[in-house]
């Protein structure tokens, strides 16, 4: 199977009003979230997916570095084709960290090759489901923490993740 593109699409969700939060003795403003969606496509009509940061800078390296080297290789082994770009451009850490975000669309575009879901690629399923949890705001009351959470139990997930510390303590210490 040849790889015949791969494509980084930056993704930005405007809020209709800015979020502001307390941080770090300041206040931190969200005008919007960002993400971004890898595409690999081969020339036989295959295409894998896979999420990756969303910034113009990941974007610009995959476009500029990775799919160049990726582009017009056989995709018989994922983890070869890792292990080559680690010894070539790969040896950046940051580029060898986005790598291995296109890495998934590869695996991806095998498991479609194959009929076969990435986990059985991967050594097999191991378990039947997962439990999930809610993970939602950050750096607010504890009133508005516990209707987040309610809201969040409404939906049916039986965990919550919450952020409460608004800004680091010195006297807060974790493996004290």
């Amino acid at each position: 199977m040849k790889i015949a593109s791969v494509r980084a699409h930056l993704l930005s969700f405007p809020f209709a009003e800015p979020i502001r939060l307390p941080f770090y003795g300041g206040e931190r403003t969200i005008l919007k979230r960002d993400a971004m969606f890898i595409r690999v496509g081969t020339a036989q009509g295959l295409v894998g997916y896979a999420p990756g940061p969303g910034s113009a800078q990941a974007q610009r390296a995959i476009q500029e570095t990775i799919a160049p080297f990726l582009v017009d290789r056989i995709l018989a082994d994922p983890d070869a084709l890792r292990i080559q770009f680690l010894e070539g451009p790969g040896s950046d850490p940051e580029l060898a960290k986005l790598y291995c975000c296109v890495e998934i669309a590869l695996y991806d575009l095998i498991g479609k090759a194959h009929g076969v879901p990435v986990s059985e690629l991967l050594g097999g399923r191991v378990r039947d489901g997962i439990r999930l949890y809610g993970s939602a705001g950050m750096y607010m009351a504890p009133e508005a923490y516990a209707a987040e959470a309610a809201a969040i139990a409404e939906l049916g997930f039986r965990g919550y993740k919450m952020r409460p510390r608004s800004a680091p303590s010195r006297t807060w210490r974790p493996f004290a």
